[in-house]
Parts: structure tokens; sequence; C-alpha cells
């Protein structure tokens, strides 16, 4: 009986260690990566730059995303050598207005924007050395997006170096609601009541068979 009666509670600790020993994961991001699409000035055009970033999937459905939201900035540019990277605002809305089907930036004002920022050095406004691209809107209106890149001051690649940016959204996995996690419970919990039951019947008849012998 007592066997019995642990299982049930075995059960139940089971599927609470699966409701509340789940880690908790860590929130959906959208991946944005640059393509160049035409070259600038400078020696290095025909090796362009490499950049990607992340936001929140949930800015993206939002259709705004915040410029203190944008993390992990990976820019890169053969022959230049980067010690941070940072987010640059254009203009006073400091955030990038999206598609939120797609992803693509939406350019709805030449005035306002972002860039991200790749630098050598600890200060930016000093480095001299540095890889900018913008995220949203172009300051001049004449491309979607360009980047500039300088080594001490010189052009490796600058302006109008066009390109854009392509979102890929993550592959969420479904995490099941908290009504099939009750579903489970009491599905573990009959399961351990039917085996004490049946222990019961067991010990019952072994006790009767025990009397006519």
């Amino acid at each position: 009986m007592a066997l019995a009666k642990r299982s049930v509670v075995f059960a139940g600790l089971a599927v609470s260690a699966a409701i509340f020993g789940t880690p908790a994961q860590a929130a959906p991001m959208v991946t944005y990566t640059w393509t160049t699409t035409s070259e600038g000035f400078g020696p290095h055009v025909s090796a362009p730059s490499s950049a990607t970033f992340e936001a929140p999937l949930s800015d993206v459905l939002a259709g705004v995303i915040p410029q203190s939201d944008i993390s992990n900035i990976e820019l890169t540019y053969p022959g230049l050598s980067f010690d941070s990277a940072v987010t640059s605002s254009i203009g006073f809305d400091f955030a990038a207005f999206v598609n939120p089907t797609t992803g693509a930036f939406v350019f709805h004002d030449d005035t306002q924007g972002l860039a991200v920022i790749a630098f050598a050095g600890t200060d930016i406004n000093a480095a001299t050395t540095f890889l900018s691209i913008l995220v949203d809107n172009p300051v001049s209106g004449k491309v979607a997006d360009e980047f500039n890149a300088l080594n001490n001051g010189s052009p490796y690649a600058g302006f109008p170096t066009a390109g854009f940016w392509t979102a890929s959204f993550p592959a969420l996995t479904p995490v099941p609601e908290s009504s099939t996690w009750v579903m489970m419970l009491l599905g573990f919990s009959a399961l351990g009541f039917g085996g004490y039951r049946a222990s019961r019947r067991s010990v019952a008849q072994g006790n009767r068979g025990s009397l006519s012998g």
C-alpha cells in the first residue's frame, strides 16, 4: 500500500518538475544580415563588408525596433580591425521602423533613422578607423542604405556604396499551455491511483486466501 501511495506522489512530482523545472527560454530574436549591392570608392571596394545584428521578435512584430534593443552587432571588413560595435541615432526617434510581416525596414523619413558602427579604440568620437552601415533611413535620401569604411581617416569603401538588410525570423518551438500541463498531471495521477487500487485488491485477495487456507 505504501508503495502504491509513493507511486502517486512520484507521478505528481514528475509532472511538477516538468512544469516548474523547465528553464526559462530566451526571448526569440530576429537576425538581420547585410548584403552589398553596389561598390563605392576606395582601394578595397571589391571586398565589401559583412554585418549582422539581432532585434527582439516582439519589436519586429510591433513594427518598431528601439535603438536600445539592437544587440549582438557583428561588422567585418577585410583589412580593418575593430574593438567595439554600437548603434548610433540619426534624428530624434531613436528607432527603426519595419514591416511586421517581412522585417524589411520602412524608409518613412529621410531625417530619422539608425546606424550600426564598429570602431577601433576605446572612444567612438576619437576613432578614425571604423565601419558604419545605415540601418533605417538614409540621411541624403540618395540610396536605401549605405556603408562607409575608413582606415586611419582614409577611405576603404564609402558613399555611395549601397546594400540592404534581410531579416531572418526564428523557428519558434511551441510551448505547452497551462491547460496541457494540467491534463498531464491528471493523467499521471489517474495512472497512480489505478495502480494503488490494483495493489489494494491484490492485498485483499491475498488476505482472503490466507484465511481460507
